[in-house]
């Protein structure tokens, strides 16, 4: 494969070899932190502009009126913004995204899949050595480098101090069974990939990104996989048994997974949820910050100016302030108000009715893993990392692009 990759890349047009290059480590650098991912941004969208000449047919597209929209929306906020000068610099960097993101269709979608498995394989091949690592953290400890965690229930694997490989393992979970169906694997080892991945997400311990993988494993299995429907059936019966047993036995999983669940289902589990919890309680101050401020919010990255009032305190715990709300919803509702929120959903279900309706018609896969993680990342209450800034961002754009980019050929 490694020497087939090299002799692929002489086959891309020489502007392209460097815009492919970068795309098939992009994984990594979200691994090394936020200056490396900016840094991949921003050479990936100056690839698109070097190539403007050939790119501008993207700017009579639909995605591009959407985006167009989604920015004049964030651009009308910053003259309400409490603070202009902190929420300037998120309206570069959406710009840096839409070219990022268009940059990514133009490779995607202009060369044979012969050429662009290569891209896929890539990240397939850093999603494995991550199941690796996190397996080889839980088996003994620490990771491959050395790594740990001292929190219980929880793998940090390559990322450190920083829990995030949960949000990363799902960012490609779905891609990474796409890719093992288009190379055609027997049915059984995909159902086995099947149940490593959502197993491995359960041992990492994020318990809103397990949620997320789980129930789009469910509805990509059932949409996809060649495999009669009582098979199905028993395939997710196997697998939520053994967790059942599992959780059973060990208490630190349980008081993650299912005492705390508990309480939020219980009769008064919402109040319990919002006055107890600290996701909880990030939410609330937003509620109240949205309530002071319900039409344009406090503006973009001003929730960890805002949050800081004490009037906003929920109660005696809260130490005070925060980056963000830890929920994309609360997020735009408190730094963009309703009008930005409103703006936000007509983007984000314009966007996903193109894809749905071109997946309709094409059955991409890799379209469908996009499209999945998407409509997961909107679930209610579910804490998400924040929209506007690098790391969980990042990821998204990464599924958004995959999303738009294949509506035009398989």
């Amino acid at each position: 494969m490694v020497s087939n990759f090299k002799s692929k890349i002489h086959i891309l047009d020489k502007k392209d070899r460097a815009s492919f290059i970068l795309l098939c480590f992009f994984p990594i650098s979200l691994i090394l932190g936020n200056q490396i991912i900016n840094l991949f941004i921003f050479l990936i969208s100056i690839c698109f502009l070097v190539n403007l000449k050939e790119n501008k047919k993207f700017f009579k597209e639909n995605i591009f009126y959407l985006l167009l929209f989604f920015f004049i929306s964030l651009l009308v906020n910053i003259f309400f913004s409490i603070d202009p000068l902190n929420s300037s610099p998120r309206i570069f960097k959406l710009i840096l995204i839409t070219f990022f993101i268009f940059e990514i269709s133009r490779i995607l979608t202009k060369y044979k899949y012969d050429i662009i498995q290569y891209v896929f394989f890539t990240w397939f091949l850093i999603f494995f050595i991550i199941t690796v690592d996190v397996l080889i953290e839980l088996i003994f400890g620490q990771n491959t480098i050395g790594f740990s965690t001292s929190l219980e229930g929880r793998i940090s694997s390559f990322f450190g101090d920083e829990l995030v490989v949960g949000s990363f393992y799902y960012g490609f979970a779905l891609f990474s069974l796409s890719y093992l169906i288009k190379k055609k694997v027997n049915i059984f080892i995909l159902c086995a990939s099947i149940l490593v991945i959502i197993l491995i997400s359960f041992f990492i311990g994020e318990r809103s990104s397990f949620i997320r993988l789980f129930f789009s494993i469910i509805v990509f299995t059932f949409i996809v996989i060649n495999l009669h429907f009582l098979k199905k059936i028993l395939l997710f019966s196997v697998l939520i048994s053994f967790i059942v047993v599992f959780l059973s036995l060990n208490q630190t999983y349980k008081y993650r997974y299912i005492d705390q669940f508990k309480k939020i289902y219980s009769k008064d589990g919402i109040s319990f949820f919002l006055k107890e919890t600290t996701y909880g309680k990030h939410y609330e101050v937003a509620l109240k910050i949205f309530k002071e401020y319900p039409l344009f919010g406090v503006g973009i990255k001003n929730f960890r100016l805002e949050s800081f009032n004490k009037k906003y305190q929920p109660d005696d715990t809260w130490t005070g302030g925060s980056t963000h709300p830890h929920q994309i919803h609360y997020e735009f509702l408190s730094e963009t108000g309703i009008f930005g929120y409103l703006c936000f959903l007509v983007f984000i279900f314009g966007s996903l009715y193109i894809s749905i309706k071109t997946y309709i018609k094409n059955k991409n896969l890799y379209q469908l893993s996009g499209i999945l993680f998407v409509i997961s990342t909107l679930i209610p209450l579910l804490p998400t990392g924040s929209f506007l800034t690098t790391f969980f961002s990042s990821i998204f754009w990464l599924n958004y692009a995959l999303m738009v980019s294949f509506s035009k050929k398989e």
